[in-house]
């Protein structure tokens, strides 16, 4: 199978053809969570450059108005309330069940958030983990909460809760929720309005349960100050504080959930994703709110899912360890044949997954195949888009005349922004020359017949079935009636055209009719019948 991350593209150059020239600059209102800004993705981080100067960079490039980013970071249910009270143009947020709610109330322009990047969460503790974390449990969210919550009940732990509604709480709460309550008794969370999926510990008496209602940064370091502190944050917020030299107390207790354990492979991933505000959202704004600025959200919404910004931020801040993956568009695997032989059709399986860990496949998405001859410069469509199937396949045998590079092509579709793909390179190998089939059949001609040799010319190599029969008369009821009676047949092979002839038992003297069937290499037949005398031998002379 082979695999391929090529030219991914956006909408980019028809948005340029349309707004060059047209748009004014805009300052964009941006609502986004904590940890893009504490992991330094906004600001850039290292003397790498982060959203702020590569959205510069691709507007230039695509002679886009110079916008100005106003980049606010909050949790992400504070994200959300912001933008029903009219204060973003876009939201960029990670709690998949709060976004649910704020497009089911109209407040998003698209049906769909577009999925942009993910991390992935990391439980952090003391370096002499005291709650045993690392040595028991280290791929397993749940179990690592549970054992906190024993030592905290013990007096040996704490756990610092940022506790106000961000991506980081609700999936937290999710993770409290999945415990046993044998083991920790929980309570539905006060802040999940009523979500019963969102768990915390029972607050009574539990002083080792902290809510900081701070960012994801700041609750960090108010952790790494408290002895016997544990907390959650995202990966890339601990790596940027880690390599600032400003943890020493913390290092990474768990993460990486099992797929065999509680919540399954994705518990301690963290998809990101982005909303532009609807301008007219059936709840309307507070009055005297300003209204979003759609064409100005839709610039750096499409900025985010470009194959400009896609590529940056799976460097960022390195390609060996990028604090983000990702995620605008589907994982494209190919089946593709290297060569087929010109003028037959070429057999290419496409499977479309989620980028996500352990990515589901991706059912009911149209996918359109392209080719090119001309080394990838012009593409054509080959037919019409064929859906993925429930194993997210689409099946193309597209006919091979010349040597085609082939990509596949999909436009906007649920949580995925556009895409083209390159997929492979077919060969067409020449069809082998096969020349024109021989119609003519064989003819025979020049039969002689003794009793005990049958002789005949050949036009062309084959074989020759001669069977003979006998002639007999006979009278009946005072006439003469004649048959003929079969008495032998016999082959000949002649490896060429020409004189060949067959030696058998002495044929009786008598009038033979011999049918001459021939048969040339080709399959081509034709027969004959020929009437021939064979003379009985004759009488010696007596000397007197």
């Amino acid at each position: 199978m082979r695999r391929t991350f090529l030219g991914l593209v956006t909408t980019v150059a028809m948005l340029a053809a349309v707004v060059a020239g047209t748009a004014q600059a805009d300052t964009i209102r941006v609502m986004s969570t904590t940890d893009t800004v504490d992991a330094g993705l906004v600001d850039g981080y290292n003397g790498i450059p982060g959203i702020k100067a590569l959205f510069a960079q691709w507007e230039s490039a695509n002679n886009l108005p110079s916008d100005t980013l106003a980049y606010t970071g909050v949790g992400t249910g504070v994200a959300l309330d912001r933008a029903r009270n009219g204060e973003a143009d876009v939201v960029i947020t990670h709690a998949p069940s709060l976004e649910k709610t704020f497009v089911s109330q109209g407040y998003s322009q698209e049906a769909y958030g577009r999925a942009i990047f993910y991390s992935d969460y990391v439980i952090i503790g003391p370096q002499d983990d005291p709650a045993g974390v690392l040595s028991s449990a280290p791929h397993d969210a749940v179990s690592a909460f549970e054992k906190i919550a024993q030592a905290g009940a013990a007096g040996k732990a704490v756990f610092d809760s940022r506790g106000e509604n961000s991506g980081t709480n609700v999936q937290e709460q999710v993770i409290w929720g999945l415990t046993d309550p044998a083991v920790v008794p929980t309570q539905v969370a006060a802040n999940a309005a009523g979500d019963t999926s969102r768990h915390e510990p029972v607050t009574g008496g539990t002083a080792w349960y902290v809510k900081t209602t701070k960012g994801q940064a700041a609750n960090v370091q108010q952790c790494a100050t408290t002895p016997n502190c544990y907390t959650m944050t995202d990966r890339g917020t601990f790596n940027r504080l880690v390599n600032s030299g400003t943890l020493p107390q913390l290092k990474v207790v768990a993460d990486k959930n099992t797929a065999s354990d509680r919540g399954g492979e994705n518990l301690l991933v963290n998809p990101f994703s982005a909303y532009i505000v609807n301008p007219s959202p059936s709840g309307g704004f507070p009055v005297g709110a300003p209204t979003p600025n759609v064409p100005a959200a839709t610039r750096f919404v499409d900025f985010l899912t470009s194959d400009f910004f896609q590529n940056a931020v799976n460097a960022f801040p390195s390609a060996s360890d990028p604090a983000f993956h990702a995620d605008a568009f589907p994982k494209v695997d190919a089946t593709v044949p290297t060569t087929v032989t010109a003028g037959q059709p070429a057999t290419l399986n496409v499977t479309l997954t989620d980028r996500l860990p352990g990515g589901d496949a991706i059912y009911g998405i149209a996918v359109q195949l392209q080719a090119s001859t001309d080394g990838g410069n012009t593409f054509n469509n080959v037919g019409g888009p064929q859906r993925t199937n429930q194993s997210g396949v689409a099946s193309f045998a597209p006919v091979v005349a010349s040597t085609t590079t082939f990509r596949v092509t999909t436009a906007r579709q649920f949580k995925w922004s556009p895409m083209a793909q390159t997929i492979g390179v077919v060969a067409a190998t020449p069809a082998p020359i096969v020349p024109p089939k021989d119609k003519t059949p064989p003819t025979v001609s020049k039969a002689t017949l003794s009793a005990k040799k049958l002789s005949l010319t050949i036009s062309e190599a084959g074989k020759v079935k001669a069977t003979f029969k006998i002639r007999k008369t006979r009278k009946v009821n005072g006439k003469t009636r004649t048959t003929y009676v079969s008495v032998k047949s016999v082959t000949l092979f002649a490896k060429k055209a020409g004189r060949i002839s067959r030696t058998f038992a002495a044929l009786k003297p008598g009038t033979y009719h011999v049918t001459l069937t021939a048969t040339d290499k080709a399959g081509n037949v034709k027969t004959r019948t020929v009437t021939l005398v064979v003379k009985a031998p004759a009488k010696k002379k007596t000397t007197k």
